[in-house]
Formats: structure tokens, C-alpha cells, sequence
């Protein structure tokens, strides 16, 4: 009975802290964070728009801080008006005065961990709808559809018109995380990228500067206009993946499962994704230059069997011309041949008529005369059958250059065939070499993805203990400074929180997600230093 009294005294009392200390302690990071996003430019509408997102966003950073000093204060109350000594007196071990608050310290730790693993990610995704209502309002307001959409964090650029590398009616937002802090709007303008790809030069022209209005007027409130004007974008050396933060804790976790299914695939994981696909990419960039010489060179290929082959059609149309004309030709001196045999057969008709009925003086005169037409008849045909005959001889030694041109190119063809042949076996070897290399890319992207859902389950995950932790160090804490003073447990806080754990967490991160330290040392560490301080704290008080 006087164990039940003594943990309901001792949560009683640890709550008559923690209630002030967290909302003092959300206030004041609710009003950091609303300074900040007014100072970026955000309206006062729209900071009170996200204001509840934001008092979810401090929750977890203020429950521990809050629990510490609520622990620190209460059992330095206890100490200082020697009621655990009278405690201890009374025969009730000490166990008796931790464990409500360490069950208490677990209950925390889980109400953490739900804000971090569902309630957070969904908020962060209303966030995110309500950015998208007010980049709908801004483009609806100022009677622009979209057709491109290029992101530069923290900027967002949406074209309305594209004209080669002149872009017309342009929408920039600039946010702070997920709110929008400012709006420019332009007639037209051009996007470059400096030649190191370090940052990007956004030149604007007859624009203005807008900041987004969450009220339900149609004109959003105008801030400055400028003829025109080039802003300086600085491209982040890192993608993050952004949209890990809208997933929840079991989504991330199936997600997870997914790629290491994917990656059971593979034989023999790369140790270091990084350099697997800094190596990967450079020689994906050799092959391709490899490829597009082969390519040059078998378009080339191509383009002159192409030719040789219209070259052939062409000769052998005139192969079927010449032949066609051989045979007119030799039609030309069979009718001359023929019409030289008609003209004899005539002349010597003529002949026996006129010695049978002519008389002998004028036979002779009209046979010479008679004789000299037939001749210049016949010598007329022979000169025919000449030309015939020579147009015949040109004719077929046409036919027959043609057909010397015909087998040159088909001699060509079957030369630059057996090039195309290697060629395209150059080709798909540099292909099959190229989709190596982008298999190694995909696998070591996924490697990298799975390192990066690991170390965002491990950051909804590890957060969450601190309560717990904080708690096992505030104990010992209170009962050694022996002090009920609020500012001496609020600066034990911020010391510990501010100067120790923080900065591990932080230093954790960055070893974890940018040197590929370990994930759970890196990510665990501050809360396993917590553990060893409270350890450490709570052997010396039981010396006590």
C-alpha cells in the first residue's frame, strides 16, 4: 500500500514539472521556427496555416528536454528535502522511487515512437498538400498551365510555354523546408548551367515578386517587379530522397524488404556502392564514346551500301535500256536489210520489163538513170545500217561498263556487309558491356537506397529511446544536485541536450549517411552514451 501511495506521489510530482516544462519548451521552438519562416518571407496566414504541423514537428525534440528537467527538478526536490532519505528509512528499497518513472520514461519512448513512425510522415504529407493547393492558386490566379516543371532545391520552376531555349510565362517557388516563402513570376527567360555544374543562372524578364497569399482573395500581394533580372541557384552535391520523410515507419520497412529481395538477385554486392558507381558511370561514359564511333562508322557503312545499291539500280536500269535499244537497233537494220532486198528484187523486175518492151536507146538511158537511183537508195541503207550497227557496238559497250560498275558495287556491298556484320557485333558487345554497367548502377542505387531506408528507420526508431534515457540520467542527476531550483534543471538540460547528445546525433548522421559508417552505432550512439552516463551516475548514487 505504501509502495502504491509512493509511485503515485512520484509521478504526480514528476508531472507537476513536465506539463510546464513542455509547453514552455514547444513554445519555444515553436517561436524559433515561426521566426525563421517569417523572416524567409512566409505570411502571417500561412504560418498560422502550418502551426499545428509545426507544434507536431517539436514534439519529439521537446519530450525529452522536457522530461530531463521535469526529472532532474523532481528528484532534486526529493533530495534536497531529505524525503528519499526518509524513504529509505521507511524500509522501502530504492527501486521503489525509479521504476513508476522508468515505466513512465517506456510509456514516452512509445508515444515518440508513433509520432515518428505515423503521425509525422502523414503531417509532413499535409504539408506538402497544402503546398501544392497554394502552387495551383498561384498558377490559377495568373491563368498559367504548366507544361514543364524543373526542380532546383530549394526552388521549384514551372514553364508555361516552351520556345527552343526560350522559356515563356514563368512560375519560381522558393520554400523553407515545405512552405512557400516567395513567389517570382516572368513574362520569359532562360535557364544555364554554369560550365562546372555547380550552380545554375536563372534570367528572368518583365517579372515580379509575389508572396503567397493562404487567403481567399484572388490577387496575391505584389512585393517588388524588375525588368529583368538573374538569379544565381547553387545545385546541392547530393540528391536526397526527399519523399522518405511523407512514408511511414511500416512503409519504409516494406520498402526496405522489397530491394534486399531484389538484391537477392545478385552475387557478389559491391562493399562500396559510391565507387562502384563513380566506375560504373565512367565506363558507361568510354563505352559510349566507343559506341558512337562504331555508330558513326556503321552509319556510314550503311550509307554507301545504300549508294552502291542505287548505283546498281541505276546501272542495271541501264543495262535494261541499252538492251532495249540493242534490239530496236537490230530491228532498224533487219527493216533496212529487208527494204535492200525489196529494192533489188524491184530493180531486177524493172529490168526485164524494160529489155522486153522499151526500145534499146532508151532502155540504156533509163537503166543508167534507173541504176543510179537504186544505187543511192541502196548506199543511203547501207549508211543506215552502219549507224544502226555503231549505235549497236556503243550500246552494248555501255552495257558493258555498266555491268563492270554493277559488280564493283556489288563487291562493295559484300565488302562493307562484312563490316556492318562486325560492326554490329562491335556494337551489341559495347551494348551487352553498357547494360553491365547499368545493371552495377541499378544494383549499387538500390544498395544505396536500402543503406538510406535503414538509416530512416533508424532515425524514427533511435529519437524515440531518448525519453527513456533522459530520464535514467535525470534521476541520478536530481538526487546528486539536490536542488528543486528551475533554472539549475533546465541548465542541466540544455547542457546535456544542447553540448552532448545533439551533437552526437548530428555527428552520427553524417558519419552514417555521407563516410558509410555503420548504421546502428553511428545512429544509436548518443542514446548508447546516455545509457552509459546513467549507468555511470547510478553507481555513484548507490555508493551514496
Amino acid at each position: 500500500m505504501k509502495v502504491q501511495i509512493l509511485h503515485k506521489y512520484l509521478i504526480k510530482e514528476l508531472f507537476r514539472t513536465f506539463l510546464p516544462s513542455l509547453l514552455c519548451f514547444e513554445f519555444v521552438l515553436l517561436l524559433g521556427f515561426s521566426i525563421q519562416l517569417l523572416h524567409k518571407g512566409l505570411d502571417v496566414p500561412g504560418l498560422f496555416s502550418v502551426l499545428p504541423y509545426m507544434a507536431l514537428y517539436t514534439m519529439p525534440h521537446a519530450l525529452p528536454t522536457s522530461l530531463l528537467t521535469a526529472t532532474v527538478m523532481s528528484y532534486g526536490r526529493l533530495s534536497a528535502d531529505n524525503e528519499i532519505t526518509a524513504i529509505k528509512v521507511a524500509g522501502i528499497h530504492i527501486h521503489n522511487l525509479i521504476t513508476p518513472v522508468i515505466i513512465l520514461g517506456v510509456f514516452f519512448s512509445i508515444l515518440a515512437l508513433y509520432l515518428n513512425a505515423e503521425v509525422l510522415p502523414r503531417s509532413y504529407f499535409k504539408v506538402r498538400q497544402l503546398q501544392e493547393k497554394a502552387v495551383k492558386r498561384v498558377l490559377a490566379t495568373h491563368f498559367i498551365t504548366a507544361k514543364k516543371k524543373i526542380d532546383f532545391y530549394p526552388y521549384q520552376i514551372f514553364i508555361g510555354v516552351v520556345e527552343s531555349s526560350n522559356f515563356k510565362d514563368i512560375v519560381v517557388f522558393e520554400y523553407a523546408d515545405d512552405y512557400i516563402v516567395s513567389v517570382l513570376l516572368a513574362e520569359e527567360g532562360e535557364i544555364e548551367i554554369d560550365n562546372d555544374g555547380s550552380q545554375v543562372f536563372l534570367t528572368l524578364r518583365r517579372g515580379e515578386f509575389l508572396r503567397p497569399d493562404s487567403g481567399s482573395s484572388a490577387d496575391s500581394p505584389t512585393t517588388g517587379s524588375f525588368e529583368e533580372a538573374v538569379f544565381k541557384i547553387p545545385l546541392r552535391k547530393k540528391i536526397r530522397h526527399s519523399a522518405l520523410k511523407y512514408a511511414t515507419l511500416t512503409d519504409l520497412v516494406e520498402r526496405k524488404e522489397e530491394i534486399e529481395t531484389e538484391l537477392s538477385r545478385f552475387d557478389g554486392l559491391p562493399n562500396n556502392p559510391e565507387k562502384t558507381i563513380k566506375r560504373a558511370r565512367r565506363g558507361m561514359s568510354s563505352v559510349g564514346e566507343k559506341k558512337s564511333v562504331v555508330v558513326a562508322k556503321l552509319k556510314k557503312a550503311e550509307r554507301s551500301i545504300k549508294k552502291s545499291r542505287s548505283k546498281i539500280s541505276k546501272q542495271e536500269g541501264s543495262i535494261k535500256r541499252g538492251k532495249f535499244n540493242i534490239n530496236v537497233y537490230e530491228n532498224y537494220i533487219s527493216v533496212a536489210k529487208g527494204n535492200i532486198k525489196n529494192l533489188t528484187t524491184e530493180e531486177e523486175s524493172e529490168e526485164n520489163i524494160i529489155s522486153n518492151w522499151t526500145p534499146f536507146g532508151d532502155s540504156m538511158e533509163y537503166k543508167h538513170e534507173r541504176k543510179k537511183e537504186y544505187n543511192k537508195n541502196i548506199s543511203l541503207i547501207n549508211k543506215i545500217i552502219k549507224k544502226e550497227k555503231r549505235r549497236i557496238k556503243l550500246a552494248k559497250r555501255k552495257i558493258k561498263i555498266s555491268q563492270k560498275l554493277i559488280d564493283e558495287a556489288n563487291e562493295n556491298i559484300e565488302k562493307l556487309s562484312l563490316d556492318v556484320g562486325e560492326l554490329n557485333f562491335s556494337k551489341g558487345e559495347l551494348e551487352k558491356e553498357h547494360s553491365i554497367f547499368s545493371e552495377q548502377i541499378a544494383m549499387a542505387e538500390k544498395q544505396k537506397m536500402k543503406r538510406e531506408l535503414s538509416i530512416n528507420i533508424h532515425k524514427r526508431l533511435a529519437p524515440s529511446l531518448a525519453s527513456l534515457t533522459f530520464i535514467l540520467i535525470g534521476i541520478p542527476l536530481g538526487i546528486m544536485t539536490r536542488s528543486s531550483n528551475m533554472l539549475v534543471s533546465v541548465g542541466i538540460s540544455f547542457i546535456l541536450i544542447l553540448f552532448i547528445y545533439y551533437p552526437l546525433v548530428a555527428t552520427g548522421l553524417v558519419v552514417a549517411d555521407s563516410m558509410g559508417f555503420p548504421i546502428i552505432p553511428s545512429v544509436w550512439g548518443a542514446n548508447v552514451v546516455n545509457l552509459i552516463m546513467s549507468g555511470l551516475l547510478f553507481r555513484k548514487i548507490m555508493k551514496l
